[in-house]
């Protein structure tokens, strides 16, 4: 019978994890890395990615590169383009599991999987066709591996490590340097002298920067600069130094709330700090999602979904915790994490769902329209409605019309287009994607020739 209570439960869980899969997209951030895909895979733009119809070089392209493999051999789905997400999601927990056993035996092992899985940030990327849990896999492997290579050497250990490194900059940039800060302070902390083999190894950079470098270079040679515009104005000094300044305490209270129930544990602040240092291992663990939490802290603008990085060693620490003080209790441990974990999950997936509802009628109502022989957008692109036709849209930005649909994107009761004799509104989808926004639907007869920016196909 308990083998039979493992196999449901063990079910459950992949239901949960694996049915999402299949739903729609779900937000236009997710639109765009999944179109960007499905152009690498239809038109072949694997070394330059496109988004509809032109170059889109704002990101690495490690993760396109992967999920563009899979949907190569297995078509072009929602499912495909995110097994990647899943796999990643799957490669975390596998070495979540491995680094918990090493330090907290079974139990430990146990409990930090299971508030891994249980967390819903860490459950809606593992189904979203993003970036963020690829590179949180190798931030995790690249400390996992680093730490392993300053207790115990091995050449492959040192060289996984940079191979991880790597993996991180060919997916995100320099976000993975945020990995760094931890080790430092662990080696320099505890005096392990193969800290400076793993910080200066000439092999090791090497193996982790030229394949990015590569990358970046032939960009270069293909691209005019201002291509790396968006990256250099929005994704560094807009997010890391300017604009927006949130609380400095954001993502520590991000971090608390992303794992609910189980940072409770840390209301008792004093003891939960002596088991993490109690042991230098444990150190190791504490040390990892607390110091690039402290650095991301002090960036201007802060998105929560950065850190999917820290998850994985915060799960550990609640879960040396709880091991450490209810351990007498390990089966009753165990089965109220199995419960809260499935709660915590069922709810997610239910939110999800109620909260995309709008989206998922809006996308049936618009389909008919995208589908047309021709169609517009009027001076705006929504990638959600590009992935969903299949192929790039081209974006107008004023007079003469061609012949087709032209979609405008506006807010209920305004139009730019609604005085043109030029134009006759066939649609209008109100609500659309969001509360307050609409989607108007205007057929136009006109010139053959448009005065517009992007491309299509």
């Amino acid at each position: 019978m308990k083998r039979r209570a493992k196999a449901l439960v063990l079910a459950l869980f992949l239901v949960l994890y694996v049915g999402p899969l299949f739903l729609p997209l779900t937000s236009v951030q997710e639109a765009r890395r999944a179109e960007i895909v499905q152009e690498v895979v239809k038109f072949g733009h694997w070394l330059i990615p496109h988004l509809n119809g032109r170059p889109y070089v704002v990101k690495p392209p490690l993760y396109t590169w992967l999920a563009g493999i899979v949907a190569s051999v297995l078509g072009v789905s929602e499912a495909t383009l995110r097994l990647s997400s899943l796999l990643a999601a799957a490669g975390i927990l596998f070495l979540t599991y491995k680094l918990a056993r090493k330090l907290g035996g079974p139990l430990c092992a146990f409990l930090a999987v299971f508030f891994l899985l249980g967390a819903p940030r860490f459950y809606f990327f593992a189904h979203r066709v993003e970036l963020e849990l690829l590179v949180a896999f190798f931030f995790e492997a690249y400390l996992y591996l680093s730490w392993r290579y300053l207790e115990e050497g091995g050449k492959w250990r040192l060289l996984g490590a940079f191979g991880a490194l790597g993996g991180g900059f060919l997916t995100k940039g320099p976000f993975i340097l945020l990995a760094l800060p931890p080790i430092v302070l662990y080696g320099l902390y505890h005096r392990r002298r193969r800290l400076f083999t793993l910080l200066l190894h000439p092999l090791g950079w090497l193996l982790a920067l030229t394949p990015s470098a590569a990358w970046y270079l032939y960009v270069h040679r293909h691209l005019p600069p201002s291509a790396f515009s968006e990256f250099i104005q929005e994704d560094f000094f807009g997010r890391l130094i300017t604009g927006k300044r949130d609380p400095f305490y954001h993502y520590a209270r991000a971090l608390f709330l992303g794992f609910l129930p189980e940072s409770l544990l840390l209301l008792r602040l004093p003891s939960f700090l002596r088991i993490q240092f109690s042991r230098e291992d444990r150190q190791f663990v504490l040390f990892s999602w607390l110091t690039p939490l402290v650095f991301l802290s002090f960036t201007a603008a802060k998105f929560s979904k950065y850190l999917l990085s820290f998850y994985p060693f915060f799960a550990l620490s609640l879960a040396l915790a709880a091991g450490e003080w209810f351990g007498d209790q390990e089966e009753l441990l165990r089965h109220l994490t199995l419960g809260i974990s499935l709660l915590l999950l069922c709810g997610s997936l239910l939110v999800e769902i109620r909260g995309n509802a709008l989206r998922f009628e809006s996308l049936a109502r618009a389909r008919p329209y995208i589908s047309a022989p021709r169609v517009y957008f009027y001076r705006k692109a929504n990638y959600w409605l590009v992935f969903y036709r299949g192929t790039p849209i081209k974006v107008l930005q004023g007079p003469p019309f061609p012949p087709g649909l032209i979609l405008e994107e506006t807010y209920p009761g305004v139009s730019a287009l609604a005085q043109r004799k030029d134009l006759r509104l066939v649609a209008q989808i109100v609500p659309f994607y969001r509360e307050g926004r609409a989607l108007l639907v205007y057929s136009s007869a006109g010139a053959p020739s448009a005065s517009s920016s992007g491309s299509g196909k």
